[in-house]
This record gives C-alpha cells, structure tokens and sequence, in this order.
C-alpha cells in the first residue's frame, strides 16, 4: 500500500502555467489549482492539509506575497512565490522575514521548482509531526498530578502545566528567577518568609544541582493556603552542560492533613487508655476514702457536729473528685451508657430553660431545630453533658457578650463531602451544631483542644475536661466531630450521630421477683486493690454478712472449693489479673447455679456491660460507691429470684 500523496495548490492567472505546473508535479503530489487567488483563499479554507502553495507574484486584483501574507493566518502550508526578476528584491525580503518558504524565478528550471517544492513538503511533515508530538506531550503533562515547571538558564519559561497552575494559582512566570518564589507566594515550611533562592529547587536545579523534595507553603490571592513539595532537576547533561531546570510541584496538603489528623487520632486513644487506667486507679482510692468518711460520721456521737461537719466536707470533695473521673471514663470511652433512640431536638428542647440560665442576660441564645428530626441512639443524659459543656465554653469564649446558635438538622455526608473533611464518613445523620461569634481558635489549639486537661482559661477556671468529655462521648456514641473557627470570628462544633431508621424494641429489663431480703448470709468478695476489699468487707461484715476475701480469681477458685454452696453470692471486680470478673462467674455459677454475682469496676460497667460481657439484668456496682450504695446493691442481688 502507497502512502497518500502530500497535496499542494498551484494558483496563477494563467491557465497555461496551471497545466505545466501540473504536469511537472503531478507525480509525486496531488494537485489542486486555481487561476483566482480569491478562490485560493477559500480552497485553503476548505481543503485542510494542504502541505504547499505555490503562487505566481504578478496576477490581477491580488499580487502573490499579498496572497501568501493573508494566508498565513489561516494555514500551516509551506509558500512558494514564483516570480519575475523585476520583483525579486521584494520576494527575498520576504523570504528572510519568514513570510514565505522559498521563491523560485522564471523562466523556472524544473529540477529546481521540484527540488524546493518537495523540500517544503517535507518541512510541512515535520513541523506536523512535531506539533502533534507537542500537543501529545502537553497532554501528557497536563494530566499528571504532578506540578511541572521547566526554565532556562536565563529563567525564560518554557514550560509549566495546567497542574503547576493549579497548585501556584497563577499561569506561566514573566519575573526574575530570583523572584518568582515571591511572585507566586511560595512560602519556606516555617510559612514565615518567601522561599529564599538558596532553597529554592528550581534555581538550584538551574545552577546544575539536583535537589531532593524541598516543603513548601503556598499562599496567595487565589490559592488559600497548601502544603507542597518542590524538587529540582538540570536539563541538559552534567553540570557543565546545563540549559536550564526542571521543578516538580506536588500538592501534599489533604496527605500532611491526614498524617496530622492520624497522629492526632494516635495520641487521643493514648490519653484516653491512660486516662481510663487513672480513674479505674483514682475509683480505687475514692472507695476507701468515701467509705471511711462514713462510718466516722456514722460513729461519732450527736455532740461531735465540727467533726461532722468536717467529714462532710471531705465526703463532698470525694464527691467533686468521682464527677472528675467520670469525666475521664467518658473521655476514655469507658462511661457506662443507658442508650435509647431518641430526638437530639428533644433534648435540646429539655435544656434550653437551664442553658438560658447558665449562659447569662449579655449572651443570646438561638435554637434552630429542624422540623426534620431523625432519630439517634445515645444516652440523653450523656447529650445534655455535650450540650452543657459546648455552651459553657462558647460562654466562656464571648467574655463581652454574644450570640450562641445551637441547631439540629438531619444530614446526609457524600463522598465530597468525605474528601473536603478526612474525619467524616459518609452516611446518614443528624447533626447537633453549637455556634458562637467569639474569640475564636488558632490553628495549634484547634490541634489539642481535645486533649484532656488542656485549657486556655486561667488557673481556677476550667479542668480542660469539657470538650476531652465532648469527644469521647461523641466517638462512644458512634458520632463524629468536626470543628470549624476562625480568630475573632467564632466557633462552630458540628457533631454528627448516627440516624436511625426506626425506633428499636427497646427489651424492658425483667423486674425482681418478690423474695425475703436476706439478712446475713455468705458473701465470696474477689478484689485485687487491698485496701478496697478491706473497706468492703468491713461493711458487709458490719451488716452482718459473713465475707470470704481472695485478691486474685486462682484464690476465689480455691475458696469456693472449700466452700461450696456455703457462698449465697459472688462480688467480684470485673477488671482484673488472670481473668475478668465475668469469666470468673460464668466459671464458678457454672458449679454453683444459686450463686448469685455482683460486678464492680473503676470503669463503670464501660464496655463490658453494654458489650454483652455481662448479662443485660447483672447487678452493677460503680465505683467508687458510698457504704449504703454497697449494701443496697447486694440487698437488691439477693432479692433477685435465682
């Protein structure tokens, strides 16, 4: 098969010429021909691809450069004047002007014309290639993810694609080298000051040196605010062959986020363990406390009242110090739960009264609840902490007075709206939002505002256990946070729950069936901390109860050998070495089905019991709990029909 024929179109008022010009070409080109260079005007027009015009100079009405000048607006194809010597002085200023390819006198010699007539092809063929060799590489290039920016060694750009674009918010460069850094807003890491020349990787790149990725800051009137990266590579050979540099721009800002908000994530579930295992530890002492506090002030005599006005000073500080731990439990997720579907406008509704209170006459508060309102799953007593703990910070953050606008509304999160924010997942929800216009947040503490015990109010005026209290309640429920400020602007929290299709079955717990209290009987009390199975077992003794201690499950084993049905109920610690509390009972009511259990834990009832570890109807006791508490719930255990 024959490669077609490259075209050319002959133009001259003479048909004669037409036909020898035809004849002398037609076999290596097809030919087309006209004797109207308005016509010829409108053939290029029509006949794209035509890769040479060859034109007569003199003709009627229009000369032939004339023909030539105007059709170089409109086509790529090579021009050929031919032409009589009178006019010769005119055609070669137009050839080194570059207006046409060649020119070619008469009377022609035809080996000649044929000779410039193929190499103008030729040349149309190549630039062609080339062009569709470029329009493939800035495909290529305009694709990648990748920013690219290519200079000379005079700093002349010569290339820099759609995405280098993108990433600098501006088009190719027209400054100095030196100052292009300035002239885009690429920042040095520490955002302080314009990337300097020294560490610049494309001036680098430009002096022969290959730079490795370099962290960039990029902010100008169009582009916010991204984290980048630059590396630099020398076009040419070695260093002293160099044309010119190379920079590859990458846009790292939702990667650094993600590593950032990971980090986060990693550190938030280390202080939340460490802030569990320090209130199961801090539970431990406060039951020893609370419960010597109150056999004192129940021994001493009526005269005593500066003795037991003491007491119950120490009983209220124990009292303050559990409301803390409980704050930790919830940030540690560990906080027992009592879920139920429920409105979070309702809830919202049930506090507003106490919130108009708390917040103050110089605050006004907005309630904005959407007559759509889905249903969640969450304890509503645990929902009025959030709500409390955000308003009270907003509060706190409008020390002149403001506005405080909490909402609800149902939402769905799609994957846009996952991608502009990594800590959200996509679904169904209703959000409970608590806006402020006050103080508002930098950067560095939105990062540890969750952090437990961290706060930016004065010694005296906060714990730092409000918002620690708000996230692990929100991550308990299911639910995701995500917070919005800006200095001097306020403050959004939009916390997202779960949505729920219907209302569950909720299972009524079985009521006790009627049964004579027991006044004594045997109690088995399994507790690892000495001191809180010392002060237990001094309560039930005192009560009358006959108490079996082992500090570990291998001893409790040991005893309830020797003991068998003597033992009317198991009190057993739910955290512990060896075994849990649970597993403990499962194994010993497995010999003793009258055996009746209590669990206690410095995490109360946490996991464990909601997780289905303990039984739905268990007896729980949470520490740390007061000599009466104790001895109601081991009343209620043995009222409870085996």
């Amino acid at each position: 098969m024959h490669a077609s024929k490259e075209r050319i179109l002959l133009v001259d008022d003479e048909p004669q010429v037409l036909v020898a010009l035809e004849d002398l070409l037609g076999d290596d080109f097809s030919v087309l021909k006209t004797a109207s260079p308005e016509e010829a005007l409108l053939i290029v027009e029509r006949e794209h691809g035509i890769a040479v015009v060859v034109s007569d100079q003199r003709m009627p009405r229009m000369s032939g450069d004339e023909l030539l000048a105007r059709l170089a607006s409109t086509s790529d194809a090579r021009k050929i004047l031919v032409t009589a010597f009178a006019d010769l002085s005119a055609v070669i200023r137009a050839v080194n002007d570059g207006k046409i390819f060649a020119y070619v006198t008469k009377p022609w010699n035809a080996d000649d014309l044929v000779l410039k007539v193929r190499k103008a092809a030729e040349h149309f063929r190549m630039a062609q290639e080339l062009a569709r060799e470029r329009r493939l590489l800035d495909s290529i290039l305009n694709s990648l993810g990748e920013g690219i920016v290519a200079a000379d060694r005079d700093g002349k750009c010569l290339l820099f694609n759609a995405q280098a674009e993108k990433i600098l918010g501006r088009g190719p460069f027209d400054v100095a080298p030196e100052a292009w850094a300035r002239h885009y807003g690429v920042f040095a890491s520490d955002r302080a000051q314009p990337l300097s020349a020294l560490a610049n990787p494309l001036l680098r790149a430009m002096n022969g040196e290959v730079v490795p990725d370099v962290e960039a800051f990029v902010r100008n009137e169009r582009v916010p605010g991204s984290v980048v990266t630059i590396s630099g590579t020398p076009l040419g050979g070695g260093h002293d062959d160099v044309h010119g540099g190379v920079a590859v721009l990458r846009d790292v800002t939702q990667q650094r986020d993600l590593e950032t908000q990971l980090r986060q994530s990693q550190k938030m579930d280390a202080i939340g363990r460490l802030a569990g295992g320090v209130a199961h530890d801090f539970n431990n002492l406060l039951v020893v406390i609370q419960s010597y506090a109150e056999m004192m002030r129940e021994d001493l005599p009526a005269e005593s009242a500066s003795a037991r006005d003491d007491l119950d000073e120490v009983l209220a500080a124990t009292r303050r110090a559990a409301a803390l731990t409980k704050q930790l439990l919830a940030f540690s997720r560990s906080e027992p739960v009592q879920p139920v579907d429920l409105q979070l406008a309702d809830v919202v509704s049930g506090i507003e009264k106490m919130l108009r209170r708390i917040i103050g006459e110089d605050i006004e508060l907005f309630i904005e609840l959407s007559p759509q309102r889905g249903l969640v799953r969450a304890d509503p007593g645990q929902i009025d902490q959030v709500i409390l703990n955000l308003a009270v910070n907003a509060r706190d953050a409008m020390p002149n007075g403001g506005q405080i606008t909490i909402a609800t509304q149902n939402v769905t999160l799609d994957a846009e709206d996952v991608d502009a924010n990594p800590r959200l997942e996509p679904g169904e929800f209703v959000m409970l939002a608590v806006t402020d216009n006050g103080t508002g947040m930098d950067a560095e503490t939105q990062r540890r505002i969750f952090e437990p015990f961290f706060t930016t109010k004065e010694v005296g005026k906060g714990t730092g256990l409000g918002l620690a209290t708000v996230y692990g309640i929100v991550q308990q429920s299911g639910g995701q946070i995500r917070v919005y400020s800006e200095l001097e602007r306020g403050t959004s929290f939009k916390l997202y729950f779960p949505r729920i299709d219907e209302v569950a079955n909720a299972s009524a717990p079985r009521a006790p069936t009627a049964a004579t209290v027991r006044a004594t009987g045997t109690i088995l009390l399994v507790e690892d901390d000495s001191a809180v199975r010392q002060v237990a077992a001094r309560i039930l003794r005192g009560r009358g109860y006959d108490v079996l201690e082992a500090r570990h499950p291998a001893e409790a084993r040991e005893v309830c050998r020797k003991h068998g049905a003597a033992i009317h109920l198991l009190l057993t610690d739910v955290i512990m070495p060896e075994c849990t509390g649970p597993q403990l009972a499962l194994e010993l009511t497995a010999r003793q089905p009258d055996m009746r259990v209590i669990y206690m834990s410095g995490y109360p009832g946490g996991a464990a019991a909601r997780a289905g570890v303990l039984d739905r109807n268990a007896v729980y006791l949470e520490k740390p709990f007061s000599p009466k508490v104790l001895l109601e719930r081991v009343r209620e255990a043995f009222s409870v029909d085996a």
